[in-house]
C-alpha cells in the first residue's frame, strides 16, 4: 500500500499521424499531470519538460511526497540542504533553506567558499524530507537521486561545481550541440571558443 506507482507517456505513439513539435516527442495541447494520492498514484501525459516527465523529482518527491508526511508525521519542502563545516575545529552544521523558484537556491546548495578553512557540502537543492527524531532534533534527507536543473545562466562563473558534475553521468535535452561534442545554452558564450559552430535543437 506504501507502493507508488507512476506513469509517463509522451502522448506521441509510433507510427506518427502528425509532425512532432519542434522535433521533440509531446502532446502540448493534451498535457496531463495527475496526482492521485488516494490511490499512491501519479500520471503524466503529452509533457516533455523534464520536471512531468522525470516523476520522482518534484510530482513524487514533493506533491505526493507532502500527502505520504502528512499520513506517517514528517514533511516534504522545497528546500535546499547544505552542510557547512569548520576543517579546523571538524564543527558541522546543517542549513535547509526555502527560496522561490530561479532565484539561486541550487548556486547556493553547490557553493564554494571563500573563507578559508571552510568546506561546503551539498546534501541536496531542491527537495528535503524532514522529521524530529526521538530526542527532538530535526533531520531531513534529500529523496532525490541526483540533480536536475535549468540550464541557461549556468557557468562557469555561476557555478562551477554543476559545471564539474556534469561532465559526466548527465542526461541533457533542450539544449544545443556544439562542433566539438559538447553542449550549449545561453550564459555559456564566453566559454566557448570562436571557431566552435552551434546546433539547436531544432535541426
Amino acid at each position: 500500500s506504501s507502493f507508488v506507482k507512476c506513469l509517463h507517456s509522451v502522448g506521441r505513439p509510433l507510427p506518427l499521424t502528425s509532425p512532432l513539435n519542434n522535433n521533440w516527442p509531446c502532446d502540448p495541447k493534451k498535457t496531463l499531470i495527475a496526482h492521485l494520492p488516494e490511490r499512491n498514484e501519479i500520471c503524466s501525459f503529452g509533457s516533455g519538460y523534464g520536471g512531468n516527465s522525470l516523476l520522482g523529482k518534484k510530482c513524487f518527491a514533493l506533491r505526493l511526497g507532502s500527502i505520504l508526511g502528512q499520513r506517517e508525521g514528517w514533511f516534504a519542502e522545497h528546500m535546499l540542504i547544505l552542510g557547512l563545516e569548520n576543517t579546523d575545529t571538524g564543527e558541522k552544521r546543517y542549513i535547509a533553506a526555502a527560496f522561490p523558484s530561479a532565484c539561486g537556491k541550487t548556486n547556493l546548495a553547490m557553493m564554494t567558499p571563500s573563507l578559508p578553512n571552510y568546506k561546503v557540502t551539498c546534501v541536496g537543492d531542491d527537495i528535503a524530507w524532514m522529521k524530529f527524531d526521538s530526542n527532538g532534533r530535526l533531520r531531513a534527507i534529500n529523496p532525490e537521486a541526483g540533480f536536475f536543473g535549468v540550464a541557461p545562466g549556468t557557468s562557469r562563473k555561476t557555478n562551477p561545481v554543476a559545471m564539474d558534475t556534469i561532465q559526466a553521468n548527465t542526461v541533457f535535452t533542450n539544449v544545443a550541440a556544439t562542433s566539438d561534442g559538447g553542449v550549449f545554452w545561453e550564459g555559456l558564450e564566453k566559454e566557448m571558443d570562436g571557431d566552435v559552430k552551434i546546433r539547436s535543437w531544432l535541426g
